[in-house]
């Protein structure tokens, strides 16, 4: 039986009036707080008596208009059942496109973010060509560039305690991106990841040629990076948890046992488990009963 997960960010509350036309629609009680305690930041709707296809038609609207995140999981989900946890990179668990941000010292971010973002909405279905295009557009940055991009990067609200609660549960976590090694080599070392997929930026006289070295990692190698992690930890995919926000993201959403969305484009947020556009990526901890 799926439950209902409804979130807001923190210092909000869930309005209880809210909450009670909520569950009348899907059949379910509304949990109220005792008596004096401060308003829910997330509360759990139980025994759904609306199918989740009715659910998931009716609440989109309804989380826009009031600001709210919500989630359909199974009952009883556990962070400790999982074996992996599975990030993307852009705008994801760090605040910026990084490639996008190269293209501003070159008086280029604009036309390089047009690609990015057709990219991310699915419209250019060849990811490996959007990003071919985009490099040969910084053909010729200097390598101090990167540098100043890693110095104005930031992470998303939460997720350092996303990464470590679940380290602290045992979890392998793996960032898979369509970024760079570059980056996210640093962030490895900086957030104690276990291991990382990206695409090698190929640097010569302290200059970007345009290129990459070796094969691109688009939505296709990042499912695959998924399952290899997977295969090493001798865990089933249903065992991995994937957070991403943009098209090349929805392979290895649609592999894992829990796909979440974080600010994620609009078909990526259709066809995710979790759909989080107000709350932090600890926000993922919350749909799980033991976290």
């Amino acid at each position: 039986m799926p439950q209902l997960v409804l979130q807001v960010p923190s210092p909000s509350g869930l309005d209880s009036a809210l909450l009670e036309q909520i569950a009348a629609q899907v059949g379910a009680r509304a949990a109220q707080p005792p008596a004096g305690a401060p308003p829910a930041r997330a509360v759990r709707l139980r025994e759904l008596g609306a199918a989740p296809s009715t659910v998931r038609a009716l609440l989109p609207a309804l989380a826009e208009r009031h600001g709210f995140d919500w989630a359909l999981v199974p009952d009883g989900l556990r962070l400790r059942d999982f074996r992996l946890l599975v990030l993307d990179m852009d705008s994801t668990l760090v605040n910026m496109e990084t490639i996008d941000e190269l293209g501003s010292a070159t008086g280029l971010k604009a036309r390089i973010a047009e690609i990015t973002e057709a990219a991310m909405r699915g419209e250019i279905a060849d990811y490996a060509e959007s990003l071919r295009r985009r490099l040969e557009l910084l053909a010729g940055t200097p390598e101090s560039v990167l540098e100043q991009v890693w110095q104005r990067m930031g992470l998303n609200p939460g997720a350092e305690q996303l990464i470590g609660a679940a380290r602290a549960a045992g979890l392998h976590v793996l960032l898979a991106t369509g970024g760079f090694t570059w980056f996210a080599e640093r962030l490895q070392r900086r957030l104690g990841l276990d291991s990382i997929r990206a695409n090698r930026l190929d640097i010569v006289d302290g200059r970007l040629t345009g290129r990459t070295l070796g094969p691109i990692i688009d939505g296709a190698a990042k499912r695959q990076a998924l399952l290899d992690a997977c295969a090493e930890l001798g865990c089933e995919p249903g065992q991995a948890i994937a957070v991403g926000d943009g098209a090349n993201d929805l392979p290895m959403l649609g592999a894992a046992g829990l796909g979440v969305a974080y600010r994620g484009k609009p078909a990526v947020q259709q066809a995710a488990d979790a759909a989080l556009n107000h709350c932090g990526l600890d926000g993922v901890l919350r749909l799980f009963e033991d976290a």
